[in-house]
C-alpha cells in the first residue's frame, strides 16, 4: 500500500500527486504544523538492527518472494490488497482481505479460506462488504481484525478511513462468514481531541480473554505526531470500555516516537504483539502474561526492510497463532501490494 500521508499535507499535494502512477493516501490526521515528508519510492534495506540482536522470534519466509494471497485472487481489478482480518474457526481459516486502489477511498472486503494457512482460495465471488455500507466513514473503510462470538455470531472489526476526519472503529456481524453482514450504524469506539487524541482511533485487533475480548489500537496523538498502543475490553464482543492508560507508548529508539498497528495473539504462555513504529517497515514485538503489562521483546525490531521477501514497503498485517507457530501476513509492495506469509515458532 503506498505511502499514508499525514491529511495535513494531503490538500496541499493532492494536485501534484494526482499521476496515476503516484501515491497518495493519508494516515489518520495529524495535528501537528509540521508536514510528514512524502515517500517517493519504497523502503530499502538499511543497516538496522537484525531479528538476531532484537526479538527472540526468528521470523522465515515460507513462500519466498512468491506472495501467499495475491490481488488477482479476489478477481478484482485493484492496485492494493492487505489481509484484513484473519479468522481460526473450526480448523479454517478465514481471510477477510481488503482490496483497494484509492486511499483513503472506497474498500471491498473478499472473503479467502485456508485449512493450512498456506494455499488460499476465493470463498466468495462478491465481496461480503463495501465501504458504500459503512453509514459514517466519509471515505472508506479497513477491516483490521474479527472473530467468532460463543454463540456464533461472527465479528468483523474496522477503522475508518479519510484525510481530514478522526479515524473511529466500527464492527459489523454476522451469522455465518459470507454474512449477510449487518453493521452497527454508529462507531463502537473514537478518540478524544481533549486529551490530544485529535488524529483518533486505528488498527484494531481483537483476542479472546477469560472474560471476554481485548481490543487493541492505535491512538494518534498530538506533535510530534505520536501514536501509542490503548486497549479496551468486552464481554460480549459489542460493547467496549476502553482502558484510560495505554499499554504501550513509544520507547525504543528505532520506534522514532510513535507505535502503530498492533497485531496481537494468545498463546499458552499468555499474548504477543507484532507492531510497527513510524517507520513501517521496522515491526517490534513485546509479550504479556496478563494482556496489559507488556514487555518488548529486545531493543531492536524483528522485522526491517532488509527482511522483507521483496525489496519494498510493508503496510498491513495480521497475526495468526496455530501449534507453537506465529504466522504474520503482512502485505508488502509500493504501488501495487500482495501479501506475504512470515513465520516464527515461539521461543
Amino acid at each position: 500500500m503506498p505511502q499514508r500521508l499525514r491529511p495535513m499535507l494531503v490538500v496541499a499535494l493532492l494536485a501534484a500527486c494526482a499521476s496515476p502512477a503516484a501515491p497518495t493516501p493519508t494516515e489518520p490526521p495529524s495535528p501537528s504544523p509540521s508536514p510528514e515528508p512524502m515517500m517517493t519510492e519504497p523502503a530499502t534495506p538499511s543497516p538496522s538492527p537484525s531479528a538476531a540482536a532484537g526479538s527472540s522470534l526468528v521470523f522465515e519466509w515460507p513462500d519466498g518472494d512468491e506472495p501467499t494471497v495475491a490481488r488477482e485472487m479476489t478477481g478484482l481489478d485493484e492496485s492494493y490488497i492487505n489481509p484484513g482480518a484473519v479468522i481460526d474457526h473450526d480448523g479454517t481459516l478465514h481471510m477477510f482481505a481488503n482490496v483497494f486502489t484509492s486511499w483513503p477511498g472506497r474498500v471491498q472486503v473478499m472473503h479467502l479460506t485456508s485449512t493450512d494457512g498456506a494455499a488460499w482460495e476465493l470463498a466468495s465471488d462478491e465481496p461480503i462488504m463495501t465501504s458504500d455500507d459503512v453509514p459514517f466513514t466519509p471515505s472508506g473503510h479497513d477491516v483490521s481484525t474479527g472473530f467468532v462470538t460463543a454463540d456464533g455470531t461472527w465479528v468483523l472489526v474496522f477503522t475508518t478511513v479519510s484525510g481530514v476526519e478522526p479515524w473511529v472503529i466500527g464492527l459489523a456481524t454476522a451469522p455465518g462468514p459470507d454474512g449477510p453482514w449487518t453493521i452497527a450504524p454508529e462507531p463502537v469506539l473514537t478518540g478524544d481531541p481533549e486529551t490530544g487524541e485529535e488524529g483518533g482511533l486505528s488498527w484494531p485487533s481483537v483476542v479472546a480473554t477469560d472474560d471476554g475480548y481485548a481490543m487493541y489500537f492505535t491512538s494518534v496523538t498530538r506533535p510530534p505526531r505520536g501514536g501509542s498502543i490503548a486497549m479496551a475490553t468486552s464481554t460480549d464482543g459489542l460493547t467496549w470500555t476502553r482502558r484510560d492508560e495505554p499499554v504501550l507508548v513509544p520507547e525504543a529508539d528505532w520506534e522514532l516516537t510513535a507505535l502503530d498497528r498492533p497485531r496481537v495473539a494468545r498463546t499458552p504462555d499468555g499474548y504477543v504483539m507484532v507492531y510497527a513504529g513510524r517507520t513501517l517497515t521496522d515491526r517490534g514485538v513485546a509479550w504479556s502474561d496478563d494482556g496489559v503489562t507488556w514487555t518488548r521483546d529486545g531493543d531492536a525490531p524483528a522485522l526491517t526492510a532488509a527482511d522483507l521477501p521483496v525489496p519494498n514497503q510493508s503496510w498491513d498485517a495480521a497475526l495468526v497463532y496455530r501449534d507453537g507457530v506465529l504466522t504474520y501476513y503482512l502485505e508488502v509492495g509500493w504501488r501495487r501490494t500482495e501479501i506475504y506469509r512470515a513465520v516464527a515458532p515461539l521461543p
